[in-house]
């Protein structure tokens, strides 16, 4: 855990208030702490689930507080805090990052107009405290609750004098909540079953001495060794719960809406009908939800019934808990083949890439999984070569994001940039070939496969010279704008027709997206059967934000 307390740490009275620029050094200051520790934080996820990525998300959530600082441009205390609210709300990532967030919020409340004194300061992380724990449907102690909890107590102690300095009441913090991670494992017995303390607990200890550090100046405190690792027996016994159905299977899925009215309380009511540890804050225009559920197209769909989505995520917990399990064993080889990971959303497509031997990260367009998913899902592969193939031009990044760092293990990316080019891929992968043969094959496998994407316009605009209504019917052929039609079907059709010209012995395949009916697919798959004398297949993919997708091989 931390280092033990010394004279550098003590409370100083070196800076009575912090202004806009020492806020913002202090917040950037604590993005890096968790940058550096990160990985050591993931490494003792327990609670509520064992996905091992407490760390990660928190860096998430204050990496975009502190871009949200950068480009707000604030200089005084109001600004910069309330930019760091506003970022991290947006950007938050996880039940730690959406508890984070709440506390940043706190400090904005409390927050005046030039600078923080020790007085306000104190107050903003009682705020915090009481945002935090109104997040949480059913609080926890021993969690990263009890740290602000006890962090914000000691603030209140420490700022009892009317002139106290904002750094000793930070440092009175950073020293309450170092005390209160130690003692997590006795507040929470699943943490003492596992040996360690809590994750997102020690991660609030490495984000507030990381911004005392940066007040004063000082290096980023090592922490050498990290912070201990989770008992191997409870990970498999864990493993062998997970086996007859435990909590660690199903999905964290996350978005933001915006909309109209937004009520928070009615929002958490309708998710708790589709899974567990639900939490929503904001409302009125916006709200950020996370929800742990193992249908996370409903909690999706119920979501996009409400307004826009933006920031989409889906990580599949059992894929986090195997890679979890899997850095803990990390002595195990890898064994000969070659393995493949997918990218899809929607359950007909992800089955069907299933079916084809593939593990599958849930994304797609809007849904854009991160490096680290990706990585995650790697990870549960036993095999010495993997490829992957991110199905979309957006998520091809985070792919080779997710190559750097392997030992023994060679991960390469076939840049697939639509699903009907990643079945094609996968069908191609053949495993008494090497690597690179099947790169070779499976790329040119890819490239064969032109796909068109049927969905609405999300406005009114002009495109290509094209006026478009705002919901009109569009398609868009490997990556080009090419229909622009009055119904779903004639967009397809449209679309089937530019794309089999010139192709004897096309075969079509109809991906219907959410919401199409079987007998609809059908018909339509019939109708192109006629027109056009080809081949059509339908597969009932499930998709979100198209109706259909259609690959032309």
């Amino acid at each position: 855990m931390g280092e033990p307390r010394t004279p550098a740490r003590e409370a100083r009275t070196r800076i009575h208030a912090l202004d806009g620029e020492a806020l913002a050094r202090a917040f950037a200051g604590g993005a890096e702490a968790l940058r550096r520790q990160a990985d050591a934080i993931d490494a003792i996820n327990v609670f509520p689930v064992p996905d091992g990525d407490t760390g990660t998300n928190m860096l998430s959530t204050m990496r975009a507080a502190v871009e949200e600082v950068a480009r707000a441009d604030a200089h005084d205390a109001a600004g910069v805090t309330r930019a760091a609210a506003q970022g991290a709300l947006m950007g938050a990532k996880g039940n730690s990052g959406v508890i984070l967030s709440q506390i940043l919020a706190g400090l904005a409340e409390a927050a005046p107009e030039g600078a923080i004194g020790g007085a306000a300061l104190a107050a903003g992380l009682a705020a915090g405290r009481a945002k935090a724990y109104a997040v949480v449907s059913s609080p926890r102690e021993g969690t990263i609750l009890t740290a602000i909890a006890s962090a914000a107590d000691a603030a209140r102690d420490a700022a009892g004098a009317a002139d106290a300095a904002a750094e000793g009441v930070l440092a009175a913090a950073v020293d309450a909540c170092e005390a209160a991670v130690a003692r997590t494992p006795d507040l929470l017995p699943v943490l003492k079953e596992a040996g360690v303390v809590d994750s997102g607990a020690q991660g609030l200890f490495i984000l507030l001495e990381g911004m005392l550090h940066a007040l004063r100046g000082e290096a980023q405190a090592a922490h050498e060794g990290g912070f201990g690792a989770i008992d191997i027996t409870w990970l498999a016994a864990t493993q062998q719960v997970h086996a007859h159905g435990g909590e660690t299977s199903g999905y964290c899925t996350e978005f933001v809406v915006a909309g109209e009215g937004l009520d928070p309380d009615a929002i958490r009511a309708r998710l708790r009908g589709v899974g567990e540890s639900v939490l929503v804050i904001g409302g009125g225009d916006v709200a950020r939800v996370h929800v742990h559920t193992h249908d996370p197209e409903a909690a999706l769909a119920y979501g996009r019934s409400l307004g826009t989505l933006r920031h989409e995520k889906v990580d599949d917990m059992e894929a986090q808990f195997r890679a979890l399990a899997a850095r803990r064993t990390s002595e195990a080889t890898p064994v000969e083949g070659v393995a493949v990971v997918a990218v899809a959303s929607g359950e007909g497509l992800q089955e069907l890439l299933r079916s084809l031997g593939a593990v599958v990260v849930h994304g797609g367009p809007t849904m854009n999984p991160s490096a680290g998913a990706i990585r995650a899902a790697i990870e549960t592969t036993e095999a010495r070569d993997v490829i992957v193939l991110p199905n979309d031009k957006n998520i091809v990044l985070a792919a080779k994001l997710a190559l750097d760092g392997w030992s023994g293990r060679n991960v390469r990316v076939v840049e697939t940039t639509s699903v009907p080019q990643g079945v094609a891929a996968a069908i191609a992968l053949n495993n008494d070939a090497t690597l690179d043969e099947n790169i070779e094959e499976m790329t040119a496998a890819a490239r064969s496969v032109r796909t068109a994407e049927i969905t609405r316009a999300a406005r009114e605009t002009t495109l290509q010279g094209r006026a478009i209504r705002a919901g009109q019917p569009i398609g868009i052929i490997d990556n080009e704008l090419r229909a622009v039609e009055e119904t779903i079907g004639d967009a397809v059709r449209a679309c089937v027709a530019a794309m089999i010209e010139g192709r004897a012995g096309a075969i079509v395949t109809l991906y219907a997206g959410e919401g199409v009916r079987e007998d609809e697919a059908s018909a339509l798959a019939d109708e192109l059967r006629t027109a056009h004398g080809c081949d059509v297949e339908v597969v009932m993919g499930g998709q979100p934000h198209y109706p259909y997708i259609v690959g032309v091989e």
